[in-house]
């Protein structure tokens, strides 16, 4: 087959002719996208190229392909032989995991040394206090900006409902309904939208599995499954990691909102709803 002279990509010399063979093949690798193939170098182009480096090499993505390195080198293979990937959608059994004990509660306040009224807050405010939709699957909330980032933007045009640059609230859609979004991001690419997502009575994101305790991405939505004890553990491992079970013993409720639930936790008045929801059990107890 025909073969590019000079580099494609960023800060490359991108001749017409090279990057049109660039946009066919790329066409050709990924399934989900159609660049136009009109030999111009564009943002998308770039972001496909990023996208095949990732997903196909496992490199970090510099956004450039030369004549004779390994990303053309890949390119030609799935070129002369076209496949395309089918993710599977499917996910643990469903079956409505046991719930928390007060027991439960007593034990993750004593492992973060904090008090149970603390964790009982956090889970009014992320999951109103239960891990499970009464289909019997956890809880989640797919974060299309998250999606957008982890696929280097390249299906926010093609997909907008489950891609999108920036974070948009009106694109939840809630409740069991958020598994049909998870799922078709699945389709195009399985581990982003799993990461994508925040599962179960602590709403923790899929990309903080590592810090939650999980060698997989697969093993922590298996636990998510299993149980709100499971759920509970995976909260213990994410807080102490992260170095959040501080600003618990302090009740210092904006710098945790700030940190557990990002930049944008002032629209949502995390930090008041914590602040509410911890008088209610402090009271309690």
């Amino acid at each position: 087959m025909d073969k590019i002279q000079k580099s494609v990509g960023r800060g490359c010399i991108n001749r017409s002719e090279d990057v049109k063979l660039i946009q066919q093949m790329l066409n050709s690798a990924i399934c989900s996208i159609k660049l136009e193939e009109n030999g111009k170098l564009n943002q998308n182009t770039i972001a496909a190229i990023d996208y095949f480096q990732r997903l196909y090499l496992g490199i970090k993505p510099d956004g450039r392909i030369s004549p004779t390195g390994p990303t053309f080198t890949a390119l030609e293979l799935k070129y002369q032989k076209p496949y395309c990937e089918t993710y599977s959608i499917a996910l643990p059994a469903s079956n409505n995991g046991s719930k928390l004990t007060a027991g439960d509660f007593d034990m993750a306040a004593k492992k973060l040394g904090c008090e149970e009224a603390c964790i009982r807050a956090v889970t009014d405010v992320e999951s109103k206090g239960g891990g499970f939709f009464p289909c019997g699957k956890p809880k989640i909330l797919f974060e299309a900006h998250i999606f957008s980032k982890k696929t280097f933007h390249l299906f926010d045009k093609g997909y907008p409902d489950i891609s999108s640059l920036k974070w948009n609230k009106a694109l939840y859609v809630g409740g069991e309904a958020e598994y049909r979004r998870l799922e078709k991001a699945m389709t195009i690419n399985r581990q982003a939208a799993l990461e994508s997502t925040s599962w179960g009575l602590f709403q923790i994101m899929g990309f903080n599995y590592s810090a939650s305790g999980f060698s997989s991405v697969e093993d922590y939505i298996q636990a998510m499954f299993e149980s709100e004890g499971k759920q509970l553990l995976a909260f213990v491992t994410y807080i102490s990691r992260t170095g959040l079970v501080a600003y618990l013993k302090s009740k210092d409720w904006k710098s945790f909102a700030r940190a557990y639930n990002g930049s944008k936790y002032a629209e949502n008045k995390y930090d008041t709803k914590l602040e509410v929801a911890y008088k209610k059990y402090n009271i309690k107890k």
